[in-house]
């Protein structure tokens, strides 16, 4: 009799083991299968005695079933917190620039051109020095770095050379030296490129 009590006890371990429980279902699917919502109640943080981290992000997916979520290498999981980082700049050409002057220069950035997604655009030109009075329109917000590599970058703001949706912001002209970098916006509300840091 205690054979068979030992043996039933084991077999009901090892099953128990492999069961699937189910809330509001007699069918579970997972380990653990609720038909309904869920809440977790009493999960508290004292910042100084228990302070609690989140090392991972879950998320679900179509079936309902909760999924770790992959964290990119330009997203950091930070004091509970979530944040962005530039890390790497992708780098693009401006296309074209055999003329000294560059009025209403298209860098080929709207969604499906190839520098859609370049941040950064080298300009190079055969006569070195480079004059630009204008830029096509991007999407609204649309921030790039133009970046001089064959000579400096002499930038006319509100010139009449360029269409007025093309046109940069300023009240004077900004020089970029070679191998120097400045950022721009564009504000579609205002139809110009708006310059933020040189």
């Amino acid at each position: 009799m205690k054979n068979l009590a030992s043996l039933t006890f084991l077999l009901l371990i090892g099953y128990s083991s492999y069961s699937q429980v189910g809330i509001n279902t007699t069918r579970p699917t997972s380990t653990l299968d609720v038909a309904g919502t869920i809440r977790v109640r009493g999960v508290k943080s004292d910042a100084l005695l228990n302070p609690v981290q989140a090392t991972k992000i879950v998320g679900m997916d179509e079936l309902g079933n909760f999924v770790e979520v992959e964290i990119d290498e330009n997203v950091i999981l930070e004091n509970n917190r979530l944040r962005a980082v530039d890390k790497v700049m992708e780098i693009g050409n401006a296309p074209g620039l055999n003329l000294p002057i560059l009025s209403d220069l298209n860098l080929v950035l709207l969604p499906g051109e190839p520098n859609n997604t370049k941040n950064v655009m080298r300009m190079n030109s055969i006569f070195g020095n480079m004059f630009l009075t204008g830029i096509m329109p991007g999407q609204d917000g649309q921030k790039i770095w133009l970046y001089p590599n064959s000579g400096d970058l002499t930038i006319v703001p509100n010139s009449l050379l360029s269409l007025f949706g093309n046109r940069i912001e300023g009240n004077g002209t900004i020089i970029v030296k070679q191998f120097e970098m400045i950022q721009l916006m564009y504000d579609a509300a205002r139809g110009k490129w708006i310059p933020m840091k040189y």
